[in-house]
């Protein structure tokens, strides 16, 4: 039995530094591929990210340019003047309507939405309040406008959203003094 348990400790004396070199060789090899993959994953995630922010920007062109180039408001509600006014037609609409109870409620909703454009601007808020009413408008509280335009055909919301975003954007500079340009 001592002669058995010398040759396996001899075979085990020959076999221990191939075993320690294939368990280093696999181990590190392993190790490799997991930081090849993991960078490559990397690297795409670094792709979709830089393709996203360039989709942002070009919908936020877009959605720029469709709500100043859109001449949907109703000139009864809204001055033209610079900047845009509501005319007491316009306070009177928004009151009918219901949409100042609304926006109270969710005010932070539309502050959120504002905020997310990061505006600097006067301007920058008055863009993103009008499309603040389109951001929210699948929202719950929102449903009374589907109900109005079902009941006014004349009435959408191309031409709504400005006059409910002036609303806002009035409500969000009152709030905000350090936007002053």
């Amino acid at each position: 039995m001592n002669e058995l348990i010398k040759i396996i400790f001899r075979i085990y004396a020959i076999i221990e530094p191939m075993v320690l070199e294939i368990i280093l060789a696999v181990g590190v090899t392993s190790v490799l591929a997991a930081f090849i993959y993991i960078g490559r994953k990397l690297q795409i995630l670094d792709t979709l990210q830089t393709t996203t922010d360039k989709i942002k920007c070009n919908v936020n062109v877009i959605s720029n340019y469709l709500i100043k180039n859109a001449e949907n408001f109703n000139p009864s509600e809204l001055q033209t003047f610079s900047p845009f006014q509501l005319t007491p037609n316009g306070t009177e609409f928004i009151k009918k309507i219901g949409f100042d109870n609304i926006f109270n409620q969710n005010k932070e909703d539309f502050f959120k939405y504002i905020e997310s454009e990061k505006p600097k601007l006067k301007y920058d808020v008055e863009i993103a309040s009008i499309k603040s009413i389109s951001a929210l408008y699948e929202k719950e509280y929102m449903n009374f406008l589907k109900v109005f335009f079902y009941n006014n055909p004349g009435r959408n919301l191309g031409n709504t959203a400005p006059t409910l975003g002036i609303y806002v954007r009035d409500n969000y500079l009152s709030e905000h003094p350090e936007i002053t340009e």
